[in-house]
C-alpha cells in the first residue's frame, strides 16, 4: 500500500510538470502566431452556411502552386528524361558554300570590269569606306577594288555583271553616280611635277597610272 502511494506521488508529480511544460509552450505557440500575424497574407474566407466564418488555422498561410521546373519525380517519370529540343543551326557557311560552287561553272555574263565613281565628302580609310558600304546592304565581296580617282571622288571597281544591283543599291540613298568623269582625263593630275609638262606627257602618266592600279586590283 506504502509502495502505491509512492507511484501515485509520482505520477502525480510527472502529471503536473508535464501540465506546466504544456503550459509553457502554448504561451509560446500565442508569442509566435501574435509575431507571425502581420506577416500573413489576407485571404478571403466565404462564410459558411451556417452564417460563422471558419477559423483561421495553419492552413492560412498561402500556398504557391508548384512551377513546371519543381516538378515531381515520381516512379514512373523518374527514369523518363525530358526531350530536348534542339536550335536551329546557323547557316553561316551558305554565302562561301555558293560562292565556291559559282568557280565551277561556266560564266553565264561578259567577262569584263567596269568603275563605278560616286562623290564622297570625306577622305575616309578604305576599310572604314567599305564598313559604310555594308551597312548600306552592299556586296563589298563583288566590289574589286575601290580606290580615290580623284579629290572628293571614289572609284569601285566591278564586274559588270554587278552593276545594275549595284546602281539600284546606291539609288536607294539618293547616291549619285559621276558617270561623266574620265580617269584617263590629264587634269586630274595633282603632282606639281607635271604641272609643267605637255598635255600627252600628262596623259601618258595618267594612263600609267590608271593601268598599275587595274593591274594589281585585279587577281
Amino acid at each position: 500500500m506504502h509502495h502505491n502511494s509512492k507511484q501515485l506521488q509520482k505520477l502525480q508529480a510527472d502529471l503536473a510538470t508535464a501540465h506546466a511544460e504544456i503550459c509553457k509552450l502554448q504561451q509560446e505557440n500565442a508569442f509566435l502566431r501574435k509575431q507571425l500575424a502581420p506577416k500573413l497574407s489576407i485571404t478571403y474566407t466565404p462564410p459558411s452556411p451556417s452564417g460563422h466564418t471558419t477559423s483561421s488555422t495553419v492552413s492560412s498561410f498561402p500556398c504557391s502552386p508548384p512551377t513546371p521546373s519543381k516538378r515531381l519525380l515520381s516512379p514512373s517519370n523518374a527514369s523518363t528524361p525530358f526531350p530536348k529540343i534542339a536550335k536551329p543551326k546557323r547557316d553561316n557557311s551558305q554565302p562561301s558554300l555558293a560562292a565556291i560552287a559559282r568557280q565551277f561553272s561556266s560564266p553565264a555574263e561578259p567577262t569584263s570590269f567596269k568603275l563605278i565613281h560616286v562623290p564622297v565628302r570625306h577622305h575616309l580609310p578604305l576599310q572604314q569606306l567599305r564598313s559604310n558600304l555594308r551597312r548600306l546592304h552592299i556586296n563589298t565581296r563583288r566590289i574589286l577594288d575601290i580606290h580615290y580617282s580623284d579629290r572628293n571622288l571614289a572609284s569601285f571597281l566591278i564586274h559588270i555583271g554587278y552593276e545594275t544591283e549595284l546602281r539600284s543599291h546606291l539609288s536607294k540613298f539618293n547616291i549619285a553616280v559621276r558617270d561623266d568623269f574620265d580617269p584617263l582625263y590629264p587634269s586630274i593630275i595633282r603632282d606639281p611635277t607635271f604641272v609643267n609638262e605637255p598635255i600627252d606627257r600628262k596623259v601618258q602618266h595618267t594612263r600609267i597610272a590608271f593601268l598599275h592600279r587595274i593591274c594589281v586590283a585585279l587577281p
